[in-house]
C-alpha cells in the first residue's frame, strides 16, 4: 500500500519568531520529503530542508523532529537539513518483526536514507537516544562522518543513572511485565495518559524546563507519546539499555560538539562529560539552566553553539549568527533563574 506524504511533518514549536526570521519568511529555503525502503522493506521516512552542506538530525526514544524543530528551522536558511523518523516512530512504518527495533537497525537507515540522498559527509546531530543512533552509525560507517555533535546522551545503559539512580529501570520491568500479562489494559492506559495532568507535570519535570520550554511544545510531546504503542518503547529501551560504546569511543576521530544541559535529570551531566573524557577532539558545552533538552529550553543560545562548532570545521562555511540571537541568548541567561 502506497503511504500518503503528510501535510506538515515537521511540527513547528510554539516559540514566536523573531524579527528577522518573519522578515525571512517570504523566501523560504526549498523542502522535499519521502519514503524509502530500508534493508528488511520497512518504509522510513525524511525530510530535506533548505540547501547547502548537509546536517542530520536524529531525535531521542520515542521522540519526533519536535526535539530538534528550532534548530531545522534555523540551520535550513544555510544548511541542507535533514531528519528522518525512526522505524516505528511518526510517519514512518512499523516494522513487521518488532525485534528488529535495535538501534543497530536504526543506525543502519539512516545509512538508507543517507544512499538515498546520495549523501556522503553529513555532521550529524543526536539527542538523548539519538546520540547512540549517531555513534552506531559512525562505529558502522566512520568514513562517511565529517563530524558529530552529541546532546544530552550517555554511551552506555541510560536507566542506570537516570534521576541519579536506578529506579527507571524497576519501573520498566514492572511496565515489561504488566504488558506481557495484559497489552490491551497497558494500550488503554497509555494512550490515556495523553490527557492526565499527572502524566504531563511528570514529562515537564523530568525532561523540561518547564519555565522554558513552551507549555504548548511538552503537551505536543505528552501526545505523541501516548500515540505510539508502548511496544515499540519496550523493544527500543531493551535494546538502548544494552547498548554500550565506551569500549570503543577512543577510536573516533571526527571534531565532536558535546551538548549538555546543566540540570538535565533524565541523563545527568556526569554522563555527558564522561562522553568528553573518552572521545578524542572532543569540546563540552554545558547549558546553564538547560534540561534534558536544552535545545528546547534555550534554542537561540544552542543554534550559537552549534553555529561556532560548524565554523571550526575545515571546508564548513559559517553562517553569519545575528547579533540579534547572541544578545537574546545572553539576556535569557542573565534573568534565568536556576
Amino acid at each position: 500500500m502506497k503511504m500518503q506524504l503528510p501535510r506538515s511533518p515537521r511540527p513547528p514549536g510554539a516559540r514566536k519568531k523573531s524579527l528577522s526570521e518573519r522578515l525571512r519568511s517570504s523566501d523560504r529555503p526549498p523542502a522535499s520529503h519521502g519514503y524509502v525502503k530500508s534493508f528488511d522493506g520497512t518504509k522510513l521516512f525524511y525530510s530535506v530542508e533548505g540547501r547547502g552542506k548537509p546536517l542530520v538530525f536524529c531525535y531521542g526514544l520515542i521522540c519526533s523532529s519536535l526535539h530538534w524543530t528550532y534548530q531545522i528551522e534555523h540551520f535550513q536558511e544555510n544548511y541542507q537539513s535533514i531528519w528522518f523518523d525512526y522505524r516505528g516512530h511518526q510517519n514512518s512504518e512499523v516494522p513487521k518483526n518488532m525485534d528488529s527495533l535495535t538501534l543497530e537497525n536504526i543506525a543502519r537507515d539512516l545509512g538508507t536514507v543517507l544512499d538515498e540522498l546520495n549523501i556522503e559527509d553529513p555532521v550529524l546531530l543526536g539527542h538523548s537516544m539519538g546520540v547512540n543512533v549517531v555513534l552506531e552509525f559512525y562505529r558502522q560507517q566512520p568514513k562517511r562522518v565529517a563530524a558529530m555533535v552529541l546532546a544530552n546522551g550517555t554511551a552506555q545503559r541510560p536507566l542506570e543513572t537516570a534521576f541519579g539512580n536506578n529506579v527507571l529501570q524497576g519501573c520498566f520491568g514492572a511496565l515489561k511485565k504488566a504488558y506481557h500479562y495484559s497489552p490491551e489494559l497497558v494500550s488503554f492506559l497509555w494512550k490515556s495518559s495523553k490527557s492526565n495532568p499527572i502524566a504531563k507535570s511528570l514529562v515537564a519535570f523530568g525532561g523540561f524546563n518547564p519555565h522554558l520550554t513552551p507549555k504548548e511544545d511538552i503537551d505536543l510531546y505528552v501526545r505523541q507519546v501516548a500515540e505510539t504503542d508502548p511496544s515499540i518503547l519496550i523493544h527500543l529501551i531493551e535494546n538502548y539499555e544494552s547498548y554500550d560504546a565506551s569500549a570503543w569511543l577512543h577510536t573516533v576521530d571526527v571534531p565532536t560538539l558535546i551538548l549538555a544541559g546543566e540540570n538535565d535529570r533524565l541523563i545527568p551531566l556526569e554522563q555527558q562529560e564522561l562522553l568528553h573524557q573518552l572521545i578524542p577532539k572532543s569540546q563540552l558545552e554545558v547549558i546553564r539552566h538547560g534540561s534534558h533538552c536544552p535545545q528546547m529550553d534555550l534554542p537561540d543560545l544552542v543554534n550559537l553553539k552549534i553555529e561556532n562548532f560548524l565554523s571550526r570545521i575545515n571546508g564548513w562555511v559559517k553562517p553569519n549568527p545575528t547579533k540579534e540571537i547572541a544578545s537574546q541568548s545572553k539576556m535569557k541567561q542573565q534573568v534565568l533563574v536556576p
